[in-house]
């Protein structure tokens, strides 16, 4: 027992530290991450988001649901999320590679497993504010000061995920700046077209990316 608590220790310790870094130290961080020697530091990425799909889960579907309805769509949610992840990675690799990247799949994965920090936070943010003021919100100042502290706070969350995704092909793909906007070209539109089928199966309206 003392030996998992350790390792639990271990794994909130290096989440909480990559997570700071790739705020503080983007650069610095996404090239470690990106050596392809730390596979085992996604994992923490991965313990995270797995307790916030569990609370999503609960959330939206009320914790007085049967519990095979919640564990089908707990588990739905989380095959969405791996497949999702996995598709993101090789098509990173993929089209890296079209334009002359020396990447793989390991120097991808843990840079790009720490870009789902933002996202993890944005939406774990949403869904506490939704739980905590539920639609339809007051249009008095109050209301409209919400939205626009979470207006300001999501567009931080966009800068920041975009930061680690140019990073990711840099260090990962070791692409140069050009070759990471024509990267984007072909890589945005796919993600456009996937993030529209996940909404026409109900699974995301917004993908977990």
């Amino acid at each position: 027992m003392q030996r998992i608590n350790r390792w639990i220790v271990i794994f909130i310790l290096v989440f909480l530290k990559n997570a700071w870094g790739s705020v503080q130290y983007p650069y610095r961080t996404l090239r470690r991450l990106a050596s392809g020697s730390v596979l085992w530091e996604a994992l923490p990425v991965g313990f995270f988001t797995m307790l916030y799909l569990i609370w999503t889960t609960v959330a939206r579907n009320g914790i007085s649901a049967h519990p095979l309805f919640l564990s089908f769509n707990l588990l739905k949610l989380t095959f969405a999320v791996v497949i999702t992840f996995i598709i993101v990675v090789y098509s990173f690799v993929v089209v890296g590679r079209l334009l002359g990247g020396t990447g793989s799949v390991k120097t991808v994965l843990v840079p790009w497993a720490y870009s789902l920090v933002p996202t993890l936070v944005w939406f774990l943010v949403t869904s506490l504010l939704f739980f905590l003021f539920p639609p339809p919100r007051t249009l008095a100042w109050s209301g409209k000061l919400l939205s626009g502290v979470f207006l300001v706070f999501s567009w931080f969350l966009f800068f920041w995920k975009g930061i680690l995704y140019y990073l990711t092909l840099r260090f990962g793909m070791r692409l140069d700046f050009f070759r990471i906007l024509l990267a984007s070209v072909i890589l945005f539109p796919l993600g456009a077209v996937y993030a529209l089928i996940l909404y026409r199966l109900g699974i995301f309206r917004i993908p977990f990316i």
